[in-house]
């Protein structure tokens, strides 16, 4: 009885590494994937079940054995994720290392106490150190699972390439360190050497949360300054505009005597001749959209002159004022929704065209847009993949989708033929 009970008690402690690392790259995958990874976790689960009960059962369990054992199962899982889950290696490792953190941590205490509490064999300081991690972790784990959240899973859903290349290998170093610190036998420590463990796994989980929480930062403030710069764009714009409504209320009485005069002599090829270069002076002025919301016009603006260039034509019909949504938020709607749209209607060699609209109904908003596409639309179990990156959906679509949850609202996108429409309804 007490050799199945240890090697219970040593799989259940493969468990919530497995749980914490599966957190963050929960909206990545899809249904076969998960269910093929947790298949794959309840094999190598049963296998080292197995395994340990085998050890058991002729005595061979130990110290090193467990450590090792624990060790080798994780690295096996984790080269799971990394096939399943493909094209975010370094997130991956990274997650590693901050879950074997979590783990050393726990472990640490929980092997210190158990010396406290005192022990007749290996296998029972086995059995009372598992049960008192498996403790732990059920009262943190709310903590470790907002870690993981916060750390982790923001930067799976933007192109976060320098911020990997920085911070994947921090926490795997200092697990390392930490555990290459005290021999393979050893099982307790002193007060001071828990003391010193559990200080260094606190400073990789600070080190790593802190790095992500200025990434963000930098990321908010990048994209405050490119907001503020489509901003100046766009009062610029109006500067212009109102210079111009000027110039030709000023020139007006003149190009209509000009008129009259080619009138009164029938000079009609002239005459359609200056009425077209004056068609032509009103078409190279963008259109100024005003909604109301002026980071939502800066954006708008910035795109509508982007449409202009690229000969996609660009209306907008909404008002955006008096909203109870971060500007920064519906910017980010706006310009990954049309960013998308004017890379989709590049593709397109009928008529291009982009329209956005918006109405308020039953204190909801519903913000449409709708674009012309060339009706290849690469899909799998309802989610839209990049054409970038092969089995992944896209990132600007999972990022707005996270916005629009955020405020308790709704995403959908879908095409009817050459026509894709994004839709966004949110509570006001």
């Amino acid at each position: 009885m007490t050799n199945i009970m240890v090697s219970l008690l040593c799989i259940l402690a493969h468990i919530p590494s497995l749980v914490l690392r599966c957190i963050p790259f929960k909206e990545l995958v899809s249904k076969w994937q998960r269910n093929w990874i947790w298949s794959v976790y309840g094999v190598g689960l049963l296998a080292d079940f197995m395994l340990c009960l085998w050890m058991a059962q002729r005595n061979y369990i130990s110290i090193s054995f467990y450590k090792i054992n624990l060790l080798l199962f994780c690295v096996l899982m984790g080269v799971v994720n990394i096939v399943v889950i493909r094209g975010h290696l370094k997130e991956h490792l990274f997650t590693f290392g901050l879950t074997a953190v979590i783990v050393w941590i726990v472990l640490a205490i929980a092997a210190y106490i158990t010396g406290r509490i005192g022990y007749q064999t290996i296998e029972q300081g086995l059995i009372i150190e598992n049960i008192l991690g498996i403790l732990m972790y059920a009262a943190l784990y709310p903590c470790f699972r907002k870690l993981m959240i916060h750390t982790v899973k923001p930067f799976l859903g933007i192109e976060s390439e320098n911020y990997w290349n920085t911070v994947w290998f921090i926490p795997i170093a200092l697990f390392l360190s930490g555990i290459l610190s005290h021999g393979p036998e050893e099982y307790t420590a002193t007060f001071l050497q828990v003391i010193s463990r559990i200080l260094i796994g606190i400073a990789a989980l600070f080190i790593c949360h802190n790095i992500a929480m200025d990434y963000r930062r930098i990321q908010e403030k990048n994209q405050m300054n490119q907001q503020i710069e489509m901003q100046k764009k766009y009062y610029q714009a109006l500067t212009t505009a109102v210079e111009t409504e000027r110039e030709v209320r000023h020139n007006f009485k003149h190009q209509l005597a000009v008129i009259k005069r080619f009138q009164e002599t029938g000079n009609s090829a002239e005459l359609k001749e200056y009425c077209d270069s004056l068609e032509l002076n009103l078409a190279d002025i963008t259109e100024i959209p005003y909604t109301g919301n002026v980071a939502a016009d800066g954006v708008l603006y910035h795109y509508a002159c982007v449409a202009k260039e690229r000969r996609i034509s660009f209306t907008v019909c909404c008002k955006l004022n008096g909203l109870p949504i971060a500007d920064a938020d519906l910017c980010c709607i706006l310009g990954n929704a049309l960013d998308n749209a004017v890379t989709a209607c590049e593709k397109y060699d009928g008529k291009r065209y982009i329209s956005i609209a918006a109405q308020r109904e039953n204190k909801l908003l519903l913000l449409t847009i709708d674009n012309s596409f060339d009706g290849v639309l690469l899909q799998k179990e309802g989610k839209i993949l990049s054409k970038k990156r092969k089995d992944e959906e896209g990132i600007g679509i999972r990022y707005m989708k996270q916005i629009c949850e955020k405020y308790g609202g709704t995403s959908r996108f879908q095409a009817d033929g050459s026509r894709f429409e994004a839709s966004f309804m949110l509570p006001l």
